[in-house]
């Protein structure tokens, strides 16, 4: 098995009116994906998956959220709720390969991992 990787960014603004402290208020973050599948080479292509193809997918699934009011989206919208909403949106839009993580980076400094 091969694992291979795309990354992309995104801004959005969240609020988590249960947080005691500053985030209790709207916010908002550059966000940064770094999505990494698996699989096997494909005889025909040579490749697990075109990075073309799955740089598409995923800036499809993080275009939803792209300058979006992410409470409006996510129920509680929190770095690991998000990551696990493109995990899971990811999952289904893929095919052929295995996705092995999530990494979403809130800000430069901060990170959640789904797998």
């Amino acid at each position: 098995m091969i694992k291979l990787g795309v990354i992309s960014r995104f801004d959005a603004a969240h609020s988590l009116p249960e947080y005691r402290g500053k985030c209790r208020n709207i916010h908002g973050h550059t966000y940064t994906v770094e999505v990494v599948v698996e699989g096997n080479i494909d005889e025909k292509s040579r490749f697990v998956i075109d990075y073309f193809d799955l740089k598409r997918i995923l800036d499809e699934v993080i275009d939803e959220l792209d300058h979006k009011l992410l409470n409006e989206i996510i129920p509680y919208p929190t770095s690991e709720m998000i990551a696990i909403h493109i995990r899971d949106d990811l999952k289904k839009r893929l095919d052929g390969v295995k996705l092995v993580s999530v990494r979403l980076w809130e800000g430069e400094d901060k990170w959640v991992m789904v797998e």
